[in-house]
C-alpha cells in the first residue's frame, strides 16, 4: 500500500551509496507526506502518528504497513489520501465517496490506471478528438465491466482538466447513485418529468471536475422517458455545458431502453466482458447500434 522504493544504478552495476542515501530520503519525504495529508483529512491523529512510528521502529516497518498493523488505516483512507495528493480528490467539497472500482484514482501508478489513460490518449487523439464530447457506453448483457470502464475513463478526462459529467441513464435501476453512495435522486428520471431543473439534479463528486446526474428513483416508464423529446434536449444541453459526458445506459437485451439513448448520444463506446461476452452477441449489439444511427468510436475489453 505504501510507495514502492525503486533504486537505479548504471546498467548492470549495484547502485551506489549516494544513490542508495537519496532513494531512502525519497521514500522518508514521500512517507511524511502521506502522513501529513492523512492527519489533514482527519485519518490520523498524533496519538496514532506517535503509535505508528513507535511500531515501524520496532519491526522496521513502512508506515502504511504498521499504520494498517495497528488497525489504524484502511487500504481505502491511504488510496483516498494519495488521491488528493496528486489532485484528483477534493476532500470536503463534493458529495459521496470514491467508488471501489475507480483505480486511476486509488491506484494511479498501477497497470491498470496507465491503461485507462492509454485508452484516454487513443480517443483524444482519433479523428474525433476534438469533437468527443458525448458518449453512450454500449454493453451486452451485463453492466459490471461497462460501468468499471466508463467511471475509469471519466476520471481519467476530470484529471486532465476537462469538466466532465457521467451520466446514468438507465432509468430501472440507480447504478451510478449506489457507486457514489448518493441517494438516488431528485436525477435524470425527474429531469424529463419535467419535476426538477437539470441543474439543481447535477451534483459534484470528490473526485475534482467530475460531476454527476443519477437515473433518480426508478422509472416504471422509462420506456417512454427515453423515447421521447426530452432525452434529445437534454443531452444537447450536456453537450454545450461540460468538455465530456459519459452516458451509462442499460445492458442490451430483454430491453429496449438503450437504443434510445444510443440514438440520442450518436456516439457509442462499447464494452466486451473478457470470457464472457461472445462473437454473436457482439454482432448482434454492433448491429443494433447501426440502426440506431450511433457511431462506434472505440471499444474496451473488461475483466
Amino acid at each position: 500500500m505504501s510507495p514502492s522504493l525503486k533504486i537505479v544504478g548504471a546498467a548492470g552495476e549495484p547502485p551506489t551509496e549516494e544513490q542508495l542515501l537519496a532513494a531512502i530520503e525519497q521514500k522518508r519525504a514521500r512517507e511524511q507526506q502521506l502522513r501529513e495529508t492523512l492527519v489533514r483529512l482527519g485519518r490520523l491523529n498524533d496519538e496514532a502518528v506517535a503509535r505508528i512510528a513507535t511500531l515501524q521502529r520496532e519491526l522496521g516497518a513502512p508506515f502504511a504497513k504498521a499504520a494498517s498493523k495497528l488497525g489504524l488505516l484502511t487500504r481505502d483512507d491511504i488510496e483516498t489520501a494519495i488521491g488528493f495528493q496528486h489532485g484528483f480528490i477534493r476532500e470536503g467539497e463534493g458529495e459521496g465517496r470514491l467508488p471501489a472500482g475507480l483505480v486511476i484514482v486509488r491506484r494511479p501508478r498501477s497497470r491498470q490506471a496507465e491503461q485507462f489513460r492509454a485508452l484516454r490518449t487513443r480517443l483524444l487523439t482519433s479523428k474525433e478528438g476534438e469533437s468527443i464530447g458525448l458518449f453512450a457506453i454500449a454493453a451486452h448483457g451485463a453492466s459490471d465491466g461497462a460501468d468499471h470502464v466508463a467511471l475509469n475513463l471519466a476520471a481519467s478526462f476530470a484529471q486532465i482538466r476537462k469538466r466532465v459529467l457521467v451520466l446514468d441513464a438507465d432509468l430501472r435501476d440507480e447504478r451510478l447513485s449506489r457507486a457514489f453512495g448518493l441517494t438516488a435522486g431528485p436525477g435524470l428520471s425527474e429531469t424529463l418529468n419535467g419535476e426538477c431543473d437539470i441543474r439543481k439534479a447535477i451534483r459534484p463528486t470528490i473526485i475534482a471536475n467530475l460531476s454527476v446526474l443519477t437515473a433518480g428513483e426508478t422509472a416504471a416508464d422509462s420506456h417512454e422517458l427515453l423515447a421521447g423529446e426530452a432525452l434529445r434536449l437534454t443531452l444537447e444541453y450536456l453537450r454545450c455545458a461540460y468538455d465530456a459526458v459519459i452516458v451509462m445506459t442499460a445492458p442490451y437485451g430483454a430491453v429496449a431502453d438503450a437504443q434510445f439513448v444510443w440514438a440520442a448520444a450518436e456516439k457509442a463506446f462499447v464494452v466486451a466482458r473478457r470470457h464472457r461476452d461472445r462473437l454473436p452477441q457482439l454482432k448482434d449489439l454492433n448491429v443494433a447500434l447501426r440502426q440506431v444511427g450511433a457511431s462506434v468510436i472505440g471499444a474496451a475489453l473488461a475483466g
